[in-house]
C-alpha cells in the first residue's frame, strides 16, 4: 500500500474529565483523548505505542529496550517521559485531524479505501494463512483486532485528505512566499565556508595512482610529514590575514579547499553537515566569523544575510529538496498543535501505559 508519507513525515516530530459509559466504544476500551466528537481509544492507544517504539528503535542508535535506558534523563525528563510525550503529541495530531476532517465535510475516495483494505488483505494472507481469528490474535498483542487497524489506517489517510484540503495544489490555504520567507528566516543560516583539510590525504600505489577502497571510493591516510606542515602553514596565513581584516571572500576564493556552492551554505539546525559548523553558525551576527576546528580540519566561517527566493536558486537545489512541502508540513503541524487545548485528555487511563512496557510493533 502508499502509505500517507505527507501526514507520516509531519508526525515526524501533549484534562482530567470524570468517565461515563459514554467513553466504551466497542473493541477498543474506553477513549484517553477526545476532539470533535473523534476519540482515540485505549487499544488504538496502545497500538500506536508499539508502532512508535519500532520507530524509536530504529531512530536512535542507542535505543536499548531496558529500564536503564527509559530512566536516563534527557534534559529535565526522562526518557520514557520524552518519548511517551512524543507518542501523545503524534496522536493527539491524528485525532485533531479525525475532527477536521468530518468538520469539513470531507471524504475518502473509494479507490483510497480499497487500497486500505487490500492492504489488510495481504496481513490476512502472509500472517495468517486466511484466517481473521489468527490475525486478531497476533494483533491483540499490540491492543487491537482487524477492524481497529483498519480504523487506523483509514486515520492516517483522512489526516492525508485534511492535509490536502488545506495545503495541497488546490487547497483552501495554501502556501506563499510570505510563507516560505518565513520559514526561511526562522530555520536557516546562510554561511561562507573557508575549509583547509589539515587532517587527511589520499592513497597512491608507488605509480601514484589512487587505491580505491571496498567502498569505491579513494583510501583516506592521516596527513603527514611536509603535506601536514603545508596545511598548517595555511592555516596560520588565514589565522594572520583575518585578524588583520583580510577581505574573508578574497581569502575563500584563493584558498578554501570547499567552493561547491556558490552561494554559500544554507544550514539548518537539523543538517547533516559539521556540527560545531552548524552550532556556530547560529550564533554569529551577519558579517561575523568564527574558527571552527573538527576531525576533518579547520573550517572558517562567516554569516551571510539572507538572499531573496533562495529556494528558486539552480546553485542552492540541495538545501532546500522539498522546500513546499517542508514549510506547508511546518504550517499544517502549527495550526493543528494550537488546537491541543481543545483536547480532552483522560489523564487517569493514559498514566496506566508507557513505552516501557509497550512491545514493538514492526509487523503491523
Amino acid at each position: 500500500m502508499k502509505t500517507s508519507t505527507v501526514f507520516r513525515h509531519i508526525l515526524a516530530l501533549i484534562l482530567l474529565a470524570a468517565l461515563a459509559l459514554a467513553l466504551v466504544s466497542c473493541g477498543g476500551g474506553r477513549a484517553v483523548m477526545e476532539y470533535g466528537g473523534e476519540a482515540i481509544t485505549e487499544g488504538e492507544f496502545q497500538f500506536y505505542l508499539a508502532t512508535y517504539k519500532s520507530r524509536f528503535a530504529e531512530t536512535y542508535s542507542d535505543f536499548r529496550d531496558n529500564e536503564a535506558f527509559y530512566r536516563q534523563p534527557v534534559g529535565d525528563v526522562t526518557a520514557e517521559e520524552f518519548l511517551f510525550d512524543a507518542v501523545v503529541h503524534n496522536v493527539s495530531l491524528s485525532l485533531i485531524c479525525d475532527g477536521l476532517f468530518k468538520e469539513y465535510g470531507l471524504s475518502l475516495p473509494r479507490a483510497v479505501v480499497s487500497e486500505v483494505d487490500e492492504y489488510l488483505d495481504t496481513f490476512l494472507e502472509d500472517y495468517a494463512g486466511g484466517s481473521k481469528n489468527t490475525l486478531n490474535q497476533a494483533l491483540s498483542a499490540y491492543g487491537v483486532n482487524m477492524k481497529m487497524l483498519r480504523e487506523i489506517y483509514l486515520r492516517d489517510e483522512r489526516a492525508t485528505a485534511v492535509y490536502n484540503y488545506l495545503y495541497g495544489s488546490s487547497g483552501t490555504i495554501g502556501l506563499n512566499d510570505a510563507d516560505r520567507t518565513a520559514y526561511l528566516e526562522a530555520n536557516y543560516a546562510r554561511v561562507r565556508h573557508i575549509w583547509v583539510n589539515n587532517k587527511t590525504g589520499y592513497a597512491t600505489d608507488e605509480n601514484g595512482d589512487p587505491i580505491i577502497g571496498s567502498d569505491g571510493y579513494q583510501q583516506q591516510i592521516p596527513l603527514t610529514g611536509s603535506d601536514l606542515d603545508a596545511k598548517n602553514a595555511l592555516v596560520a596565513a588565514i589565522d594572520e590575514s583575518l585578524a588583520e581584516g583580510g577581505d574573508f571572500e578574497q581569502i575563500y576564493e584563493a584558498f578554501s579547499e570547499d567552493q561547491y556552492y556558490p552561494h554559500g551554505y544554507y544550514l539548518t539546525r537539523d543538517m547533516d553537515f559539521v556540527e560545531g559548523v552548524v552550532t556556530s553558525a547560529f550564533e554569529l551576527a551577519v558579517g561575523d566569523w568564527v574558527k571552527v576546528e573538527s576531525d576533518y580540519g579547520v573550517h572558517y566561517i562567516m554569516r551571510l544575510p539572507l538572499e531573496e527566493r533562495p529556494w528558486e536558486e539552480e546553485d542552492c537545489a540541495d538545501f532546500f529538496e522539498d522546500y513546499d512541502e517542508t514549510v506547508t508540513a511546518e504550517l499544517f503541524t502549527s495550526m493543528l498543535e494550537e488546537k491541543f487545548s481543545e483536547i480532552t485528555y483522560h489523564d487517569d487511563l493514559l498514566s496506566q501505559y508507557s513505552v516501557e512496557a509497550s512491545p514493538i510493533n514492526s509487523r503491523f
